[in-house]
């Protein structure tokens, strides 16, 4: 999925952004564990900032 974070001049106070919360999948077919890969680039798609997670669906956390 893309999200646009919009234009922004450089500023000197540190500036920061919220993604729109999401639904996770559910069922017994949607758990397990996913890595997702992130970044973040411009409109000439330059990367300037790349990671990757993990997170996991379970129907019970107390494993």
């Amino acid at each position: 999925m893309t999200h646009m974070v919009g234009s922004y001049p450089p500023k000197t106070e540190i500036q920061s952004y919220t993604t729109p919360p999401e639904d996770a999948p559910s069922g017994m077919m949607a758990r397990g564990s996913y890595t997702v890969n992130s970044l973040f680039t411009d409109d000439d798609k330059n990367v300037h900032l790349q990671w990757e997670w993990t997170f996991e669906i379970k129907k019970d956390w107390k494993d």
